[in-house]
């Protein structure tokens, strides 16, 4: 079973890369799902000016096999094949390097030249020294962490058991989060010479494409409607200068606000209804080439036609694919065949396929009855080839029916494995099976959701929020995958970002407190305590409606978690009594539940009841399923509790043993010293 990672989306990719935006991507994926897959995401990006096309292809070629090969040159060299720097300002820099002894990526965003984002993005993934110091962070990560956010999987059940928390120091703030910050500030800055060079660039890009169009000159077709004739006719000379004809002749004024609507209704009406009207002559041409061909027997052309329609079909050297090619009906998109635009598509559909195909066999059953004369074996012959072409064509839809059902019972398999080892905390080889399932069906938002919580258990945070990002990207409305990557960020540190997921999570979804519970985390992390308490309220008050309509058990361990969240909060306040009723009330919710425990002893240590704090803790240390962290931070409240009740040699030995479970307990080091 293969543990590489799977391919990421190319869209993803990108952003991540900060080449591009998420509305641009999204744009892109709409687009896309109009021209039925015809065009590539990249290709779509390029047209729009978004990214240069020379970049696109970098990242869909050549991007997965470098990270693959861990390649050895300098950064510049990839930025180069990425089209993203060129010779001379490759030049400047390594000159401007040699005096300055600053990094070259360092100089490149100085210059505005590059994102701080993507010059982040390349070292990560191509430079050594980078991975190997993403390893340290990633080993500093595991060790300061304490707690860590509710862990809410899609298809997974949560339980009081499964409800994890995570909190790092404000030491160990985040490298990407400072870099993103600086981004910011640059794009802030960024001077108006630089956007009317960027709006030159544009405007000279935009002429080339009109030229290329043969509509120059023409200022009444905006940028919009260019796209949405080349999303109908993929590039297609004939075709594209006949629907600027079409559009000229029957479109008095487009409509700035629905001039695709428009586009799309004469394409409609005027081509794909009535080719025969308009392009008779053209599409008849192709039919006849497809029908009547002397290199190819015709039916098999029409069935390997019906498989590109359905399938996919990877390009061979096949006489049949070549034949297809050179009719101009499909086009050859880097591995596979498809149809060659959107136009064809509609035209030439199944429907018609099966129209020839039942037309071919009526012409073949009346020549064998109009043929009495002719030899019985004449006529048997017909009757063959009649029921061959039936059988090929029952043959290649069963084949296409029988790959999907095959394909979704491996996906659905691997995620069901992956859910099951991620409920048993076996975080990588969920993850193997999360990587198999994506190599086959990479826009499975699910998996790259519960991918993430995958890596949340290997406390990889960074990988974490790609990996739901990417989900997001895919599916926009996919909830679970928002609040991943909320949790994600969080662990970062990055809390306004983290903030605005969970936003995002509870506008889609305002039923689950589990969202409201994880924004007030966030909140209270930020310092903004009020707005916190506020926030999980509300998140209780859910539950509670829950709870009056149906059984409470199925909700027990998110009723812990808010009202400890709430304690917290509290507590902050020095609200020390309110806080206790609120851990006391989620101890009735779950009687083990350690953050609820270790809350309410620290808040009668608030209220100076060092008894009851004693016994508190006390009794916390008898439940033997403690991990040596809970176990070392019980121990120095314990001490806490004993050294202001004037316990000294009691509370030393309590800080010793925090100490002796965990040698690096700052904090209790320094209480050790106090207790006097």
């Amino acid at each position: 079973m293969s543990h590489s990672p799977p391919k990421v989306p190319l869209g993803a990719v990108l952003q991540q890369a900060g080449l591009v935006s998420a509305d641009q991507v999204r744009q892109a994926l709409e687009q896309q799902h109009q021209t039925h897959n015809n065009l590539k995401i990249g290709e779509i990006l390029a047209i729009r000016g978004w990214i240069n096309s020379q970049t696109a292809d970098f990242f869909a070629e050549r991007w997965f096999r470098l990270i693959d090969e861990q390649p050895k040159q300098p950064i510049g060299q990839y930025l180069k094949q990425a089209a993203l720097l060129n010779d001379r300002q490759i030049k400047i820099l390594l000159e401007e390097q040699k005096q300055t002894k600053v990094k070259f990526g360092e100089l490149a965003i100085a210059k505005g030249w590059l994102k701080r984002t993507t010059v982040n993005f390349f070292l990560r993934y191509l430079m050594s020294d980078s991975l190997a110091q993403s390893k340290v962070s990633e080993i500093k990560s595991r060790n300061s962490a304490q707690r860590k956010l509710i862990d809410s999987t899609v298809d997974i059940p949560r339980d009081s058991q499964s409800h994890l928390s995570a909190k790092k120091s404000a030491s160990t703030q985040s490298i990407f989060s400072l870099s993103e910050q600086k981004n910011i500030n640059s794009d802030a800055l960024r001077s108006t010479e630089d956007h009317e060079y960027s709006q030159k660039i544009h405007e000279g890009f935009l002429k080339i494409k009109q030229k290329l169009l043969k509509i120059e000159g023409q200022k009444n077709y905006s940028e919009k409607t260019l796209d949405r004739v080349l999303l109908w006719t993929g590039g297609q000379s004939f075709l594209t200068q006949k629907l600027f004809t079409l559009i000229a002749e029957n479109i008095n004024h487009l409509n700035h606000q629905a001039e695709e609507q428009q586009i799309d209704h004469l394409v409609q009406a005027k081509i794909i209804t009535n080719w025969d009207r308009e392009l008779k002559s053209h599409f008849n041409g192709i039919k006849q080439r497809l029908l009547d061909n002397q290199n190819y027997q015709p039916h098999e052309l029409l069935l390997l036609y019906q498989r590109i329609l359905t399938n996919r079909v990877l390009a061979n050297e096949s006489a049949a694919q070549q034949e297809l090619l050179n009719i101009g009906l499909v086009v050859r998109q880097q591995n596979d065949l498809v149809v060659a635009n959107s136009i064809y598509q509609s035209v030439f559909n199944l429907g018609w396929i099966a129209k020839i195909l039942n037309v071919q066999t009526q012409q073949q059953n009346s020549v064998a009855t109009l043929s009495r004369s002719t030899p019985q074996n004449n006529k048997s012959s017909w009757f063959q080839l009649k029921n061959i072409l039936l059988l090929l064509t029952i043959i290649g839809l069963l084949t296409i029916f029988v790959n999907n059902i095959a394909k979704r019972l491996a996906v659905r398999l691997a995620f069901r494995q992956g859910n099951e080892l991620l409920q048993q905390k076996s975080f990588t080889q969920a993850m193997a099976q999360y990587n198999q399932l994506l190599h086959v069906d990479s826009n499975y938002f699910q998996a790259w959701t519960n991918r993430g919580y995958a890596l949340a258990g290997l406390q990889k945070y960074e990988e974490m929020q790609e990996s739901c990002s990417t989900a997001t990207i895919i599916e926009p409305t996919a909830v679970y995958a928002w609040n991943c990557r909320g949790e994600a960020l969080h662990n970062l540190q990055r809390y306004n970002q983290a903030v605005a997921a969970f936003d995002r999570a509870i506008a889609l979804n305002q039923s689950d407190p589990i969202f409201l519970i994880n924004k007030s985390e966030s909140l209270r992390a930020l310092g903004k305590n009020k707005e916190s308490i506020t926030v999980v309220q509300e998140a209780i008050e859910v539950l509670e409606q829950i709870e009056a309509t149906r059984s409470s058990a199925n909700i027990n361990g998110e009723f812990a978690v808010a009202l400890t969240v709430l304690g917290n909060g509290l507590r902050q306040q020095a609200q020390y009594a309110d806080a206790i009723q609120a851990y006391q009330r989620a101890i009735t919710y779950s009687a083990s539940y350690f953050p609820a425990q270790i809350g309410q002893g620290i808040a009668l240590i608030g209220l100076q009841r060092y008894q009851d704090a004693q016994n508190e803790l006390e009794s916390i240390l008898e439940n033997f399923s403690l991990t040596e962290a809970q176990q070392s931070q019980t121990w120095f409240h314990l001490g806490k509790a004993l050294c202001n009740a004037a316990d000294y040699t009691r509370g030393i030995a309590a800080f010793e043993r925090a100490i002796e479970l965990n040698p690096d307990y700052q904090a209790a080091l320094a209480a050790k010293k106090q207790c006097n």
